[in-house]
């Protein structure tokens, strides 16, 4: 994210924004600089001079008052067209980058980041030209009137483009403090949320409370300390303009009064003055605001970028998989320690081990779900030769099913339309052909996300035709058929068993049956 990113966004557009928004500035000075001829001719009874200037200043007033509008427009325009570029790119990186990503996360960058950004940076970029303009003009005015009110408010400036400096580093950690906490709470929501039924179970209501409320109250501190900052920037700014206000008219009036300026400047110079203060501390202001976001900016730009060649080189089915010297340590200080596996191709292993031994956990390891905090997941080729893995010929069933919005058919074959030729048979294999047969679309029946019109097992069975009509030659299955009964689990199992494929199952509950379906135990 970055303002040549805006610029190349929609560039004639952006020429005509930058533009318009000078000349509305320099339209508002021209009428104040007319207003001055416009009272001197009032003083002296020149009614047709009076009814000229009086024209003139309303149609600058006007234009300057319209076009700013119409550039605020072009502006908003130009920064959907950009963050609807910009939410694009982060959706293809953070599927591409191969993490695992927080939804808070993933929303918290797509909707608060962006608004902070929009808000602190690119709604300030209309203001700075404006009243940019309009302090250069502004500056120009007060010259041709004379050079002493100049150098007046040239030293005024000075001192207040350097007060609000005072709070330029807080006013940015302010914001990034902002997004932190709104991340941490967005987190927060999807931890005790997703599980609210089971905390209205157990009357749990006050915990949740207790997390929601400490987690908003970190939030509010924080949007509180990021006003209390823009705050100060206001303060600062105000005594820049009470200092050109108390200045500058005293200067004006005994120019006025020596007869070295004009009757009509009086009053004009103190217009020109405040515009000048004002226009050097919004400006000022604006810059500031825009300086606090590119931290921000720059984070969000780490999750714009594409992925490198490197990522997307050439990767292989893998033939064995090892495990060496592999750990995770928790925050909590407790670590993991794997033995060091060997797992060959077309082995049907079971992998067995206590609650919190770490088997769901290892399966996450060994897809790079998660990195280790020591030790290395090796993938080998036949040649026993270390390779980048094809995780899309990995199949993974995990405890809790992943399915998405859509038909039956399209979450078996992933939305590849190719593969439905072979969906019939995929059903028939893991047994769901008769769970299908109760739906009145069958395959085609639409998935109710929200409702759930599917039981467990049928997700875990979805999941399984998934894995099989995908071709995965590795499959993954942690407790994939805890909701199927064993009878059913027993032919589902024997029928993958009977595959070319090496498969990795865990299972809590299972009998001396299924036990002796697979090739080995691997025990945790």
């Amino acid at each position: 994210m970055s303002f040549k990113g805006f610029i190349n966004t929609n560039r004639l557009r952006f020429f005509f924004i930058t533009i318009l928004s000078i000349l509305s500035g320099i339209s508002g000075i021209l009428a104040g600089y007319i207003q001055m001829y416009w009272l001197t001719y009032i003083k002296e009874n020149n009614w047709t001079e009076v009814a000229i200037t009086t024209g003139l200043m309303a149609l600058c007033w006007f234009f300057a008052q319209s076009v700013i509008y119409f550039v605020q427009y072009l502006n908003n325009i130009q920064e959907e067209e950009y963050f609807k570029n910009l939410r694009d790119r982060i959706a293809e990186h953070y599927f591409e980058d191969g993490k695992l990503h927080k939804v808070s996360d993933f929303q918290n960058r797509l909707t608060n980041d962006f608004e902070i950004v929009k808000n602190n940076f690119f709604e300030w970029y209309v203001i700075v030209p404006f009243y940019g303009s309009m302090l250069v003009a502004s500056l120009i005015a007060l010259i041709s009137i004379h050079w002493s009110i100049f150098i007046l408010s040239l030293l005024i400036d000075i001192i207040s483009y350097f007060l609000p400096k005072l709070i330029d580093k807080k006013l940015e950690k302010a914001t990034i403090k902002v997004s932190e906490r709104n991340n941490e709470y967005l987190a927060t929501l999807s931890h005790w949320f997703s599980g609210l039924n089971e905390l209205r179970r157990y009357f749990a209501g006050a915990k949740l409370l207790e997390v929601q409320n400490s987690s908003a109250k970190k939030l509010e501190k924080a949007n509180v300390n990021q006003v209390v900052q823009q705050q100060l920037l206001t303060i600062l700014n105000g005594v820049g303009e009470l200092l050109s206000t108390i200045v500058l008219l005293g200067a004006t009036g005994i120019l006025v009064e020596h007869k070295v300026i004009i009757f009509g400047a009086i009053l004009s110079v103190q217009n020109f003055a405040n515009n000048v203060s004002f226009g050097m501390q919004t400006t000022i202001q604006g810059l500031t605001m825009m300086r606090s976001a590119k931290p921000l900016m720059a984070k969000i730009s780490k999750d714009v970028e594409p992925m490198s060649v490197q990522k997307k080189t050439s990767v292989e089915i893998p033939y064995v998989i090892e495990t060496h010297n592999l750990a995770l340590k928790f925050p909590n200080g407790e670590t993991l320690q794997y033995p060091d596996l060997k797992i060959n191709q077309g082995e049907k292993i079971l992998l067995m081990g206590d609650s919190g031994s770490g088997k769901t956990t290892l399966f996450k390891l060994l897809l790079g779900i998660i990195e280790p905090s020591q030790g290395k997941v090796k993938f080998k080729n036949k040649n026993n030769e270390e390779i980048n893995p094809d995780f899309s010929k990995i199949g993974y069933i995990p405890q809790e099913p992943n399915l998405f919005p859509g038909t039956i058919k399209q979450n078996i074959t992933m939305f590849d339309n190719e593969l439905n030729s072979k969906v019939k048979r995929a059903i028939e294999e893991v047994k769901l052909d008769s769970d299908i047969k109760k739906f009145k679309n069958g395959a085609n029946t639409e998935l109710d996300l929200n409702k759930l019109n599917i039981s467990g097992g049928q997700r875990q069975k979805i999941v399984l035709a998934r894995a099989k009509i995908h071709g995965s030659k590795i499959i993954l299955i942690d407790e994939g058929t805890s909701a199927i009964d064993q009878k059913a689990t027993f032919s589902i199992l024997k029928n993958l068993l009977q595959s070319e494929a090496t498969i990795v199952f865990i299972a809590h509950n299972f009998n001396e049956n299924i036990r002796n379906l697979f090739d080995r135990e691997i025990k945790l």
